[in-house]
């Protein structure tokens, strides 16, 4: 069986060499926008592209268009991740893993509950709707609330990967929280019944 960290080195190998990543990053914000998913948003967190992920780019210009607020995680250890709100003009600067991050005031942050839509990077993913991100857990953190009774409405999470990236099973433990959905360049995987529903015929 092949090992989680082996998975890991061979989809970040495969999307380095991705031959057109630019295709792939509209195809994908085009897929999310006619599913409808951004209809009555307020709040999204999306990611700065880093190490070959398929790059979010166009998702979040078509969200700012619509007047969505884009958030990006932002690590304030010990606690989990939050999101700090960013626009064309705001700056960003490298954390301590090299990730660009919003140069924003500390209090504007949010907590992934207040967010409608988790645009969530990815590594790995299966098609049960397991992801495995760089290993380092912050999103299930983040995102813990989601396991405590019935699955809230929101945010939804919803992966961006390149199609390269889909492995037979990704290792899962009881704290992972699972994607609603994957979006990559060639399909649309939806793992939620109420994500089936909010999406346009």
């Amino acid at each position: 069986m092949v090992s989680l960290s082996r998975m890991r080195t061979e989809a970040r190998e495969a999307r380095r060499s991705y031959p057109d990543p630019e295709k792939a990053a509209r195809s994908v914000s085009n897929a999310v926008i006619s599913l409808g998913w951004l209809d009555g948003v307020n709040r999204v967190s999306a990611t700065v592209a880093d190490d070959g992920e398929l790059d979010p780019a166009p998702l979040v210009t078509a969200c700012r268009l619509r007047g969505i607020g884009v958030h990006f995680p932002v690590m304030r250890d010990p606690a989990p991740i939050e999101f700090a709100p960013a626009t064309f003009d705001t700056p960003f600067a490298a954390n301590r893993f090299g990730i660009p991050e919003p140069q924003t005031d500390a209090e504007l942050s949010v907590p992934a509950r207040e967010l409608d839509v988790v645009f969530a990077p990815v590594v790995v993913f299966d098609a049960a709707g397991h992801r495995a991100g760089r290993g380092r857990g912050y999103y299930d953190r983040a995102l813990s609330f989601l396991l405590n009774g019935p699955r809230p409405s929101k945010p939804l999470v919803v992966g961006l990967a390149y199609e390269c990236q889909r492995v037979d099973g990704v290792p899962s433990h009881p704290g992972d929280v699972t994607m609603d959905a994957v979006v990559t360049e060639e399909r649309v995987r939806v793992f939620s019944s109420a994500l089936s529903r909010r999406s346009r015929a």
